[in-house]
């Protein structure tokens, strides 16, 4: 009998092949979004640094730079906020794609596993079979 050979194996091959390429997708999505939130909490960090420093200085000078940095950062993020909200958009439609992407993949390989399971039954049945052949021909031939 012939090795197993799975009809579907070229749309097999490129349903795990747009599963990876969803899966890069997923991560390079991900990375943005964490980028992004770490840009977040850094202007976070620096404006609460700006605004303890505030108190620490008496100069009118000093005070307008502060209040202008910290009007800058306050812009920078809402600019991030927007951003933010922009990459888990991107983010969630990259885990559809993923999803989506695996389950196609998922029923092809039941199907393969079905077939191949099949095939080994057939297989395993028609050895059982010859093995039976032989040894009634060998008993005949000894009679």
């Amino acid at each position: 009998m012939k090795r197993f050979e799975f009809s579907l194996n070229k749309l097999f091959d490129l349903r795990q092949f747009r599963e990876k390429q969803a899966e890069l997708q997923l991560g390079k999505a991900l990375s943005h979004r964490d980028a992004v939130q770490a840009l977040l909490d850094d202007v976070a960090r620096k404006r609460v640094q700006a605004s303890t420093s505030r108190g620490e200085t008496v100069a009118v000078e000093d005070l307008i730079a502060i209040e202008r940095y910290v009007f800058r950062l306050d812009q920078r993020k809402e600019e991030l906020f927007e951003e933010l909200a922009a990459a888990e958009l991107v983010l969630e439609r990259a885990r559809e794609e993923f999803t989506l992407a695996s389950r196609d993949r998922q029923v092809l390989e039941k199907l393969k596993d079905k077939k191949q399971a099949e095939w080994r039954k057939d297989y395993l049945s028609e050895e059982a079979s010859m093995l039976d052949d032989l040894t009634s021909s060998k008993r005949a031939d000894r009679d």
